[in-house]
């Protein structure tokens, strides 16, 4: 009974997915899966991945980060400049120390002094889109047609496989991720085994603000330039994609790097197939709430549920 209900909750995110791929083929006679509009849905969830792939290991924590649509403007700012003015070899390298020091200092912050994430993401967030409004001062920065390589679908490809590699060795095959999913279960029982609980907290938010950075780039490769309302709502969008592919909202062993991509190709298939049927932006984002609200709640339940089954089953095994 415990792998059946383990296996149902692994098959949900692909049944999701596959019945709204199905509505929306049928609502749009087939438009929305024609070999054009795929590459679309492709490239529109390209960033999210990435970004999602950062997060995913302040989820896992049971923590949050809302920085990313900020932290990703920032950073696309900053990238632009540096690829207008030095070449596009520093975008990325710029992009990254500009995500890297924000996690850290958020990390410190959260760890160190107990502010919790949610309250000093929210922080940040508001400082960063202050920083970013003082910094450009409502105009502009185009970027240099020299760097347009980048968002070639074939450097998006190579880059996202290159980076799912990379997390899914570190989330999946490390102590760290270990660690990380570990806090997300029981915190205080990783901190009796003599594990640094603050220096796992603060490495997680160096890596979720180095992948929303790396993520700016490409957002600002892909619209053409950088302004001070790049990157708005983004990090909702992610956190959706993670609920959504069914990732739970307490953290924990149950994320897996293949619910959040699965979230991400849902949510964008969602807002493509919207946009297709003529849907207003109020429409989708009224049917996007609903959406993410019957994917958490979803999720809660069968978390709860395998959770049950797991103490009855430990109680059997001690009564036997």
């Amino acid at each position: 009974m415990m792998k059946r209900k383990i296996k149902l909750n692994s098959l949900v995110p692909f049944v999701i997915l596959a019945v709204m791929a199905i509505i929306f083929a049928i609502a749009t006679k087939g438009q929305v899966l024609g070999q054009k509009n795929i590459e679309n849905i492709f490239s529109q969830s390209v960033t999210t991945i990435i970004a999602g792939l950062g997060m995913l290991f302040v989820v896992s924590m049971g923590g949050t980060d809302i920085t990313h649509g900020a932290l990703l403007g920032v950073a696309a700012a900053f990238a632009t400049m540096a690829g207008k003015y030095f070449g596009a070899i520093w975008m990325f390298p710029v992009a990254i120390l500009i995500g890297a020091c924000s996690g850290i200092f958020l990390g410190i912050i959260t760890s160190k002094f107990k502010v919790p994430s949610f309250m000093a993401s929210l922080s940040m967030l508001i400082a960063l889109r202050a920083f970013l409004s003082w910094l450009l001062n409502g105009q502009a920065i185009m970027a240099p047609l020299s760097i347009k390589f980048i968002d070639g679908f074939a450097f998006k490809v190579c880059t996202l496989v290159a980076l799912i590699v990379i997390i899914t060795y570190v989330f999946n095959f490390t102590p760290f991720g270990t660690y990380v999913k570990a806090i997300g279960e029981n915190e205080n029982a990783v901190k009796h085994v003599g594990i640094s609980v603050d220096k796992i907290k603060i490495i997680a938010f160096v890596i979720s603000g180095v992948m929303a950075a790396i993520a700016g780039v490409f957002t600002v490769v892909r619209v053409g330039g950088a302004s001070n309302t790049i990157g708005i709502g983004f990090e909702m969008k992610v956190m959706m994609a993670m609920f959504i592919g069914g990732i739970p909202v307490q953290g924990g062993m149950g994320s897996k790097i293949y619910k959040l991509i699965l979230g991400v190709f849902t949510i964008t298939l969602l807002e493509n197939g919207l946009v297709l049927c003529g849907a207003s932006g109020g429409i989708t984002q009224l049917i996007r709430g609903f959406v993410l609200l019957g994917a958490v709640y979803l999720t809660r339940i069968m978390y709860t549920k395998v959770n049950a089954t797991k103490k009855i089953k430990n109680v059997v095994q001690i009564q036997e």
